[in-house]
Formats: structure tokens, sequence, C-alpha cells
């Protein structure tokens, strides 16, 4: 009789082998020219904190609290930025997602302030 099966090591497998392949595509398409493009740095935003600076979050440590998954739509070009971040970084999405709602919820509480240059 086979062993149980191990999902957390099937998905850790599956998920290695889904970045090879992204990875891959997108040295073929920097090689044929295509590729992400890079956003115009004069429309970028500036965040400055209004007074101490957020704890950056830690990884691979036991979250202080339980934690809730949460899934939203965003659109395809927006994913396409979001992949290639998750690439360039070797983050996971969902802990991009999370770093996203925290800056997000400390703009909301007046901890830190989004500008755009002029």
């Amino acid at each position: 009789m086979a062993g149980k099966f191990n999902f957390a090591e099937a998905r850790k497998k599956a998920i290695r082998i889904a970045d090879q392949e992204l990875e891959q595509g997108l040295e073929q398409m920097a090689e044929q020219g295509g590729g992400a493009q890079q956003p115009e740095q004069g429309g970028a935003y500036t965040v400055r904190p209004t007074a101490e600076p957020p704890v950056p979050p830690v990884k691979d440590e036991k979250p202080a609290e339980p934690t809730k998954g949460v899934q939203t739509y965003i659109p395809m070009s927006q994913y396409r930025r979001l992949n290639d971040i998750k690439l360039t970084r070797r983050e996971n999405i969902a802990d991009l997602a999370a770093q996203a709602i925290n800056l997000w919820l400390d703009v909301q509480d007046g901890k830190l302030v989004v500008t755009k240059p002029e």
C-alpha cells in the first residue's frame, strides 16, 4: 500500500516548477526583444513615513496573530506586473499582497504619506 499523499510537498514542488517555467519564459521574451516593460520613473510615487517607520514583514516566522486569506480580482496588466516583481524578488504573490495591504493601511491610518512628483 502506498504512503499518504503529502499535499504540502506536492504544492511546493508544483510552485517551484511553475516559477522555473515562468523565469524561462521571461528570459525567452527578453531575448526576443519583448518582456516586461519598466515603469516610467517620472510618474513614480514617493512614500515617506509621517512618524516612526513601519516594521517590515519578517519572512518564515509564524504570525503573531491568526491570519485570514483574502482574494481579489485585478486586471491582467496588473497581474503581469505583480508576477514580474514576484519573480524578481523570489517571493510569492500572497506575501506581496500582504505587504501592499499593510502599506495601504498605514497610509489610511496617517502613518505614511504618499506623494506624486509634479
